[in-house]
């Protein structure tokens, strides 16, 4: 090889790695990566950030509780109690919903709520029931514009906003707190043939900001809900003594139900 071929090839072989290293793409530093996933989080709503809730009913570490509960509830059932409720709680509904009912001779109502549950404008239907298959109290919610029946923490997909917070202290899903305070009310249930959901009318579809039956400074609430937002919440009552709720608002463009405002042990 001469000398001028020999030049020749030194500079062919420099312009192709300088081409190279031109094509090479630079690779973002860890921390420039953990700072942009940071800023996504921190864009990210706080209820999708949460997991949804799973009823005390599925929950393994509950499962001695609910064996319990369900053989109390069965209890009841069997005295003819939960049926002396259904009856008298049905004859108010419109046909459709009595066929529901008819074709589901499973659930026995034990308490109905209306109102515009779904924001929808219309008249949707809350019930509290008692499941005779599965031996558990459900919420099913129907709603009015899909003509749809749908139960919480199952198909309706329930969040809590509230169980980061230190105010929060309620133990067990609502299905399950109902049940307690129903078992706990078993011999007025028997006496009376009512409930202290019924005889409150304390299962309701409410504006929290102007019900005098909640107290927003000495309940936990959630601090991001505005007053103007509170508007057809759902509010369950977790107990026959004290009025004690939870209430929940549906978000429609998440589709979920989030548990927002808790308020116990308050008169």
């Amino acid at each position: 090889m001469n000398l001028k071929t020999f030049f020749l090839y030194i500079v062919l072989l420099s312009g192709l790695v300088s081409c190279h290293q031109t094509k090479t793409p630079t690779t973002p530093t860890a921390t420039t990566k953990s700072e942009d996933q940071k800023k996504e989080q921190v864009a990210l709503p706080v209820s999708s950030l949460l997991p949804p809730d799973t009823s005390s009913y599925d929950s393994p570490r509950f499962a001695d509780r609910i064996k319990e509960q369900a053989q109390q509830l069965m209890k009841m059932n069997d005295a003819g109690l939960f049926d002396k409720l259904h009856q008298k709680l049905t004859t108010t509904l419109s046909a459709d919903q009595k066929d529901y009912f008819l074709g589901h001779p499973n659930l026995a109502v034990l308490a109905i709520s209306k109102g515009n549950i779904f924001e929808n404008g219309a008249d949707d239907l809350g019930y509290i029931v008692y499941n005779k298959d599965n031996h558990r109290i459900e919420i099913i919610l129907f709603n009015f514009k899909s003509n749809t029946f749908n139960t919480l923490y199952k198909e309706l997909k329930v969040v809590n906003t509230l169980q980061n917070t230190d105010c929060y202290s309620s133990f067990g899903s609502l299905d399950y707190l109902i049940a307690s305070e129903l078992i706990y009310q078993e011999e007025y249930i028997r006496l009376n043939s009512s409930n202290y959901l019924i005889d409150d009318n304390s299962f309701e579809v409410t504006d929290i900001s102007t019900n005098k039956n909640f107290d927003l400074q000495q309940g936990c609430l959630n601090k991001k809900v505005s007053k103007d937002a509170m508007a057809n919440s759902l509010c369950v009552p977790t107990s026959s003594v004290y009025a004690n709720f939870q209430c929940l608002k549906y978000d429609k463009k998440k589709q979920i139900f989030e548990i927002y405002f808790s308020q116990e042990f308050a008169d």
